[in-house]
């Protein structure tokens, strides 16, 4: 197959005939937002120039994003979109439809068929039910248009024989209307099959699609036989997200990420047994770095002081009101800043339906298994408990995409998270919930504030911190506890502090003031930290 451009002729062509060739779709490859759709269309042609017709296009679809592929021997010249006055085109129904057609048709067939027996069976019925009440009015007209009164034998007689009539056609009637019942249930299983029947037309029927688009393409065949197109072009109505389930274990420490897709599509089209491909590229994302403006600076006479009263009821600066050229931002999260632009597609094996505007499809990809430190991570200055953590290092080769996940350790689900971008080799640290039983108490036995007096030359400012770490569990483990103590960037501000025991790391990440204490604890043990931190400034200042 060679990729052909869409070419524009000078002069029409001429066809030797028209041919109207339904499109399938058949491979679609999904982006985060939008998707490349492939139709393969099929026709056979003499030797010679054509016109070929493919009906039926989504009404979104971009005459500039079409392109088409054929094979050796076919070339393919001036192609137009038709949008408006559609060429005329012969019956195509696909053969699915025309034999769901023809399915629907013959189970109402049989419907009707057996629903005239049961009307033939209530019709005995309700003859039976007229008979009876004929003999009791025959029986009562004789009685009155006697001359003489009937004897009591003659009565009983008649009685007798009115009786038997009249019970017999009531066993009649109630014989027919128990036959007419069972019939009706025996109904069900054929109304459920034309149900069924119907509801498979009902998919595989689009809706009334007059003003679709139709593809018009000028080929040119060199030798007589069947001849596959394939055209593609590219929607913004579909989508895919990944999403997770982080699943944690210990002894060893162990982290499986199993890797799922939600796709979905709103084209107006059903997409049936297509071969998916999933995409990390962003088509219509940002594709270049973003520019940047010269910063001209000047400088001017010193203005003279203004009333800045209008200033303080709301209005912007004079530097913020300057005008100033704008500067397009990336948007935040973006795949290809993140990817730098590297793509990455993962393709199914397996044929995949997706219906338009009705499918929120889960899929599954594969279970990547991860370098993982488990943790127990302890904050006692604002939390109560540690949590159980893991810090990651993605060594599966590609990269983790953002996307929702569900959190499981041990075998058990503990909550969900939103998974952010983890890079090739980069790392990343995930919370799997509460430990329960791992305590933690941060009190303040002593706080001191110096105040100004004879002998004081500068204000001051002391607290002990006592952290406690229990450990109510059954089983050992490792800590990892964050606390802080105060920092300073100006030299008149002195700040001092001690702990016992001393902090594994300090400034973690550049983040000044704060201290890191690193240690296992075994069940039923308790671990205390004890801080210290001292605060001067001189007099005539303020402690922010």
């Amino acid at each position: 197959m060679r990729v052909l451009a869409l070419l524009l002729l000078t002069a029409s062509p001429a066809f030797a005939d028209t041919i109207q060739a339904p499109g399938k779709v058949t491979a679609v490859t999904l982006y985060p937002s939008g998707a490349t759709v492939t139709r393969t269309v099929r026709f056979t042609a003499p030797a010679g120039l054509h016109e070929v017709i493919v009906p039926g296009l989504p009404g979104d679809t971009m005459a500039e994003t079409l392109r088409i592929r054929a094979p050796d021997g076919v070339t393919v010249g001036a192609t137009s979109l038709a949008t408006d006055r559609q060429p005329a085109t012969a019956d195509l129904t696909s053969p699915e439809v025309t034999a769901a057609k023809a399915e629907v048709e013959r189970l109402t067939q049989v419907l009707e068929d057996k629903r005239r027996v049961v009307a033939a069976i209530r019709a005995k019925g309700e003859a039976a039910q007229a008979r009876a009440a004929f003999l009791q009015q025959l029986a009562a007209q004789r009685v009155e248009a006697a001359d003489t009164l009937p004897t009591p034998e003659t009565l009983k007689g008649l009685a007798a024989l009115v009786g038997d009539e009249v019970l017999a056609a009531r066993e009649a009637q109630l014989s027919a209307e128990t036959d007419a019942a069972a019939a009706d249930r025996a109904l069900q299983p054929d109304l459920d099959a034309l149900a069924r029947a119907q509801a498979a037309l009902d998919a595989l029927t689009q809706p009334p699609q007059d003003d679709a688009p139709a593809l018009v393409m000028a080929v040119r065949v060199e030798a007589a036989g069947e001849v596959v197109v394939e055209v593609d072009g590219i929607t913004e109505y579909a989508f895919w997200s990944p999403v997770y389930d982080l699943r944690l274990t210990r002894n060893p420490d162990a982290l499986v990420i199993d890797r799922g897709a939600m796709v979905a599509q709103e084209t107006g089209e059903d997409w049936r047994g297509v071969a998916l491909t999933l995409s990390t590229a962003t088509p219509g994302g940002q594709n270049a770095a973003t520019g940047i403006w010269p910063d001209l600076r000047r400088i001017e006479p010193e203005p003279p002081p203004v009333d800045d009263t209008m200033m303080r009821g709301g209005l912007a600066a004079p530097e913020a009101m300057m005008d100033a050229p704008m500067v397009a931002e990336a948007a935040p999260g973006g795949f290809s800043t993140a990817m730098q632009g590297q793509v990455f597609t993962f393709r199914f094996g397996a044929p995949v339906d997706i219906r338009s505007a009705a499918d929120q499809l889960r899929l599954s990809m594969d279970a990547l298994p991860t370098d993982a430190k488990v943790a127990a991570v302890a904050v006692p200055m604002v939390d109560l408990t540690a949590y159980l953590s893991a810090e990651v290092t993605n060594t599966t080769g590609q990269p983790i995409l953002p996307g929702p996940a569900i959190l499981y350790a041990e075998g058990a689900m503990v909550g969900g998270t939103d998974l952010e971008m983890i890079p090739q080799n980069g790392e990343a640290t995930i919370g799997f919930g509460p430990i329960n039983g791992l305590t933690l108490e941060r009190t303040v036995p002593n706080r001191t504030e110096g105040e100004e007096g004879v002998l004081t030359s500068s204000n001051r400012k002391e607290e002990t911190a006592v952290i406690t770490v229990k450990n109510l569990t059954d089983e050992a483990w490792p800590v990892r506890l964050t606390d802080r103590v105060p920092y300073s960037e100006q030299d008149d501000l002195e700040i001092t502090w001690q702990a016992t025991p001393m902090p594994t790391t300090r400034d973690p990440e550049g983040k000044r003031g704060l201290l890191v204490w690193e240690f296992d604890i075994a069940p039923g043990a308790t671990e205390t930290i004890r801080l210290n931190s001292k605060i001067a400034w001189p007099q005539g200042m303020v402690l922010q």
